[in-house]
């Protein structure tokens, strides 16, 4: 039986470029899992954007003092575009404490996640 054999390192180079193939596809593999924060790698342009996690989801979303909507009107498909840059952002709903942060926005999106606390003051009754 013979063996046939590599003249002049061509046997390295070929192991070399197998190994490295199967590095990139494993490192191909890890980031297709979502090993890392979506709000960290999805681009969104020339401006960043928030979606909201938010219970109760009909929260108010104040944003540098004005209304934007319901928490649950941003989702990662329609998110809120934001300008990057510093923001002052609240979550308001009768009946809970208001949820106010100041956050940093950048080219990407952010997701925020918060639960209101019970005990803010009661919605008004319209008379």
């Amino acid at each position: 039986m013979r063996r046939a054999t590599m003249v002049g390192g061509a046997g390295r180079k070929a192991a070399f470029v197998f190994w490295l193939l199967g590095l990139l596809a494993c490192g191909g593999l890890a980031l297709a899992g979502g090993c890392y924060p979506k709000a960290q790698i999805y681009g969104v342009g020339d401006v960043g954007g928030l979606i909201f996690d938010v219970n109760p989801p009909d929260a108010e979303v104040v944003l540098d003092g004005v209304a934007q909507g319901k928490a649950s009107d941003f989702t990662q498909e329609r998110y809120l575009k934001v300008e990057s840059g510093t923001h002052q952002l609240e979550l308001r709903k009768p009946g809970y404490e208001t949820y106010s942060r100041t956050l940093f926005v950048s080219h990407s999106l952010l997701r925020i996640e918060a639960t209101l606390v019970t005990g803010g003051a009661p919605a008004s009754s319209g008379s």
